[in-house]
């Protein structure tokens, strides 16, 4: 997890244009679930395995009596259904297929002591000598569209990244209130760990990362940047969600405007909670450009949000200017 940073600019539209298409799916995915079926309705009181499947915006995601195998080789139904007392047919999901078709990160499990299951948070065991602040389970944050800032215990030590507890005094690293020398140092260790370019076929959620010579230029189908210019002290994060349905490749051009080299790293989002999928990350000297292009999975709908973050590694902060397109087609 890398540290957070003061907010500069807070924009809740992608934030608020995801939580309508959540309502949105979730609304279709509940008729459809709840539609009678009398040919496949068991006795009222009980529940049998379902010979239906799941689907999202039209793509099947669960096929008809499709059964899940755990870690010890059982097997369960995915799907159920149960007649109510009036003999009308229900159907349900097994929790942690729910959590992985909706996208949840750290999954679900069951919280013996709360008899709940939980979606979004992990489990862990604390060490001994660690803060008793610290409880039995993580809090994973939901997902915003800023990022909150690095919280240190009463101590001065480093504990977590957003959220609060107590005694913390809510103080946030930055660039600005290092010594001139651990800047150096801190930006040394971060390029030292980053790559001049990308590593093509990673993938995370809908897309897979290729070589941009993969894509038809002539099949551009869609701009949703042109060389827009963002300029920070600290560091630039920027949403961008593509679809499907306009076309099998995304785009984001970076062209570094600053005067100082800038780390650039892109991960996919997950759908609830705050985890992502990370792709390469890299370093990026002044004046220069890099295309990033990533192949796009149509049966994954959801899983369609790449946020880019950069940081400058050296003085003068970070300037970007970013171009996001869609192309149709390949090579």
């Amino acid at each position: 997890m890398r540290h957070g940073k003061r907010e500069m600019r807070r924009n809740y539209t992608p934030f608020v244009a995801g939580m309508i298409t959540m309502v949105l799916l979730i609304g279709l995915i509940s008729a459809s679930l709840a539609v009678n079926d009398p040919l496949e309705a068991p006795a009222a009181g009980g529940a049998v395995p379902a010979q239906v499947g799941v689907g999202i915006f039209l793509k099947q995601q669960i096929a008809p009596g499709e059964m899940l195998t755990t870690e010890a080789g059982g097997k369960a139904p995915k799907v159920l259904s149960y007649a109510d007392s009036k003999g009308e047919t229900h159907y349900y999901m097994e929790a942690t297929v729910v959590a992985e078709l909706f996208d949840v990160s750290e999954d679900v499990f069951f919280r013996e002591e709360a008899n709940q299951l939980e979606f979004g948070v992990r489990a862990f065991e604390r060490k001994e000598g660690e803060p008793e602040w610290k409880s039995e389970l993580r809090y994973v944050s939901e997902r915003q569209d800023f990022l909150l800032g690095a919280i240190y215990d009463s101590e001065g030590n480093y504990a977590i990244e957003g959220g609060n507890f107590p005694g913390s005094s809510g103080k946030t690293l930055r660039y600005a209130d290092m010594e001139p020398e651990d800047r150096q140092n801190t930006w040394a260790k971060h390029k030292s760990i980053l790559k001049a370019e990308p590593e093509y076929g990673k993938t995370g959620g809908m897309y897979t990362e290729v070589k941009p010579e993969e894509i038809n230029p002539a099949s551009l189908c869609g701009v949703s940047m042109k060389d827009r210019v963002f300029t920070d002290g600290e560091e630039i994060k920027q949403l961008f969600c593509f679809t499907a349905r306009l076309g099998k490749y995304a785009v984001i051009t970076i062209e570094n405007t600053g005067t100082a080299e800038a780390e650039i790293f892109i991960d996919r989002l997950y759908t609830v909670g705050g985890g992502s999928d990370s792709f390469t990350g890299i370093y990026l000297p002044a004046g220069e450009k890099i295309t990033r292009a990533f192949r796009i999975d149509g049966n994954k709908p959801l899983e369609n949000q790449l946020q880019l973050s950069a940081k400058p590694l050296g003085e003068g902060g970070v300037s970007l200017k970013l171009t996001a397109e869609q192309y149709r087609s390949g090579n």
